[in-house]
């Protein structure tokens, strides 16, 4: 039976086929994602295709990057969606280089950008740029909260994108971007017998239940596909 408090939740679907039904319906709105994954695990695919899903409904999406151009963005992610530039040129998505200059900059670009926007949909690429802001753990946790509150007071659904470091056993680069968010989805790469197997894992999402297992998933010529039904080896 379907856990009563989980089917009163309001959603936000996630664009990735697959995600939602493993999610009972999708990421809860207005909620605070952790994405993490080793590089090259699909973490920008994946929160491209979460604007881009949002876009196709007239929903506003911001995509904050701390790394790459713009120019370089969209022509990555034009290859799975063609539409992709033109929601960027008609302004349903807006993308935003943040000059790392200092923390209060990064707030202060954040919250303008969102008030003069009304974004519904929201990803910081990555969050792990923190660390050069802050010296200590504690005062990244703090940032972390502190951006959740500020995104989700105007009423917004966002992913962080973080590292997991390679070849260790652990979810993020600080330990506590997890514990600082409403959800965390894990993407891996597996090497087995020479290649790699594409997984994902729910770890946690709070207001609403959801698989827990490792779920396998692929990534299409349209983007990222997940099979929930699929079963995977349990000792990754």
């Amino acid at each position: 039976m379907e856990n009563t408090n989980t089917a009163k939740v309001e959603r936000e679907s996630s664009g990735i086929p697959g995600l939602d039904e493993a999610l009972k319906g999708g990421f809860p709105k207005n909620s605070v994602v952790f994405l993490t994954g080793t590089p090259g695990a699909g973490k920008t695919t994946f929160s491209m295709q979460f604007l881009a899903d949002g876009a196709k409904k007239g929903e506003k999406g911001l995509y904050f990057t701390l790394e790459e151009s713009t120019d370089d963005l969209i022509s990555q992610y034009v290859l799975f969606d063609p539409k992709f530039k033109e929601y960027v040129d008609n302004g349903t998505i807006k993308i935003v280089t943040i000059p790392l200059v200092d923390y209060d900059s990064l707030k202060e670009v954040v919250s303008s950008e969102l008030d003069a926007m009304g974004a519904q949909r929201l990803v910081i690429d990555s969050i792990t740029y923190l660390q050069m802001f802050f010296s200590d753990i504690m005062s990244i946790r703090k940032a972390v909260i502190e951006l959740s509150t500020i995104i989700k007071a105007r009423q917004c659904t966002a992913i962080f994108i973080g590292e997991m470091p390679y070849g260790e056993n652990k979810l993020s680069s600080f330990g506590v971007e997890e514990f600082a968010s409403d959800g965390v989805v894990a993407l891996y790469m597996v090497e087995r017998q020479g290649t790699f197997i594409r997984a994902l894992r729910i770890i946690k999402m709070r207001s609403t239940d959801h698989l827990t297992k490792f779920i396998p998933l692929d990534i299409k010529d349209k983007g990222i596909i997940v099979y929930p039904s699929a079963e995977l080896f349990a000792d990754i």
